[in-house]
């Protein structure tokens, strides 16, 4: 991830923002196919509900659902598709921070910030590879796979939101920051 970083903090401003932009187009565009997909599954319940069980036998309940449906082949697909979503949210969420971080000088705490969102973002998505993963092992069984899997399955899900979610919270604070301290400087200014 260090020589990711690098190469895009080397870049230019425009050359960043454009970027940036495209990294962005392409996680929206992803997720819309993304949620497509799992709406076509049958999936019963929010994904997030799903991926967070936590119960074996629960999670068998909605592959039997979706067998019942003839819908499990599409969710085979779904997760697939996941996989697309995943790298394109990994960059965008290195390459965003990144360019927010552009706005500090170095080694200031909201440069900091930005830095670790540059991190923690992207081990959410890794966390996130794990998860489908595991799910791979319970779709070859998804009525008979052990339920200590969903465990393992449903933690994976839980550090990925985790992951993303303080990221995100931490770039809206770098980002307030900034709008904070602008504010501040343009009225001692005056």
């Amino acid at each position: 991830m260090n020589i990711i970083k690098q190469k895009i903090s080397s870049l230019s401003l425009l050359p960043h923002l454009i970027l940036t932009a495209v990294s962005f187009a392409a996680y929206r565009i992803s997720n819309i196919i993304l949620d497509a997909s799992y709406a076509r599954s049958k999936f019963p319940v929010p994904f997030f509900e799903g991926q967070t069980a936590f119960d074996g036998d629960l999670i068998k309940s909605y592959y039997q659902f979706m067998i019942d449906a003839g819908t499990l082949n599409i969710y085979w697909q779904t997760q697939l598709i996941d996989f697309i979503f995943i790298a394109s949210f990994f960059l965008f969420g290195m390459i965003m921070p990144l360019l927010v971080r552009r706005l500090y000088k170095v080694r200031t705490i909201p440069y900091r910030i930005a830095t670790l969102v540059a991190t923690l973002i992207p081990l959410g998505t890794i966390f996130d590879v794990l998860e489908n993963l595991v799910s791979f092992v319970m779709l070859a069984q998804p009525l008979t796979f052990p339920n200590w899997i969903a465990i393992i399955y449903s933690s994976l899900a839980t550090l990925k939101f985790a992951s993303i979610g303080l990221g995100f919270m931490l770039l809206l604070a770098s980002v307030v920051w900034f709008v904070v301290a602008t504010i501040i400087n343009h009225f001692r200014t005056k």
